[in-house]
């Protein structure tokens, strides 16, 4: 069974995908911050607390902007050039 796919919710996108990138940005942070208990640090600035603070927030932020705009850039183009097509195989 074959099916188009034409149009995608930016609402369920959005939501979906920001989850994904405030996961990434915790993981990213977690690595950054043990990386910065190992590193000399001069300055003693605390980059390690605040990478696993503000990349969550950033990554989250940031995921909301790029969701958005790519459901905007699929729902246009797929309008025009007639969407994705899909196969499916009914299975029991």
């Amino acid at each position: 069974m074959k099916l188009k796919l034409m149009k995608i919710s930016t609402k369920s996108f959005v939501l979906i995908f920001s989850i994904i990138n405030v996961i990434g940005g915790f993981i990213l942070g977690a690595l950054v911050s043990v990386v910065s208990l190992f590193a000399p640090d001069e300055q003693n600035s605390g980059v390690g607390v605040w990478a696993i603070l503000l990349f969550p927030v950033i990554n989250g932020l940031l995921g909301i902007a790029t969701g958005a705009f790519l459901t905007a850039m699929f729902n246009f183009f797929a309008a025009r050039f007639g969407g994705i097509e899909l196969e499916f195989e009914a299975v029991q």
